[in-house]
């Protein structure tokens, strides 16, 4: 096994990371940016599903088929739109920031 061939690939890959051009970048920070927010949203549905868990059931409203389906599709969809709006609730903001000094 040849070693001195990994030293001369960090050397290439350096070279095109500075000579990378700033349309580059925009995209780079952009996917970046998505993933965040997809990654808050999914933080928001667990959350979410966590905290209805803890609410106990009552019998004032009967248990309808595909009720637990619903609860699941609003509590994403609601996660899905407070992480588009600004910045969410932060967490995306300072992900975005941890990962982008890398």
């Amino acid at each position: 096994m040849e070693l001195s061939g990994i030293g001369k690939g960090e050397q290439a890959q350096g070279a095109t990371k500075s000579s990378q051009t700033p349309a580059d970048d925009a995209r780079r920070d952009a996917k970046l940016r998505k993933a965040c927010q997809d990654f808050e949203a999914l933080f928001l549905f667990k959350l979410f599903k966590e905290m209805r868990q803890t609410v106990p059931r009552s019998g004032l409203l009967p248990s309808a088929p595909g009720r637990e389906t619903f609860q699941m599709m609003f509590d994403q969809r609601v996660a899905e739109e407070l992480s588009s709006r600004g910045e969410g609730i932060g967490l995306q903001k300072m992900l975005c920031e941890q990962l982008r000094r890398r």
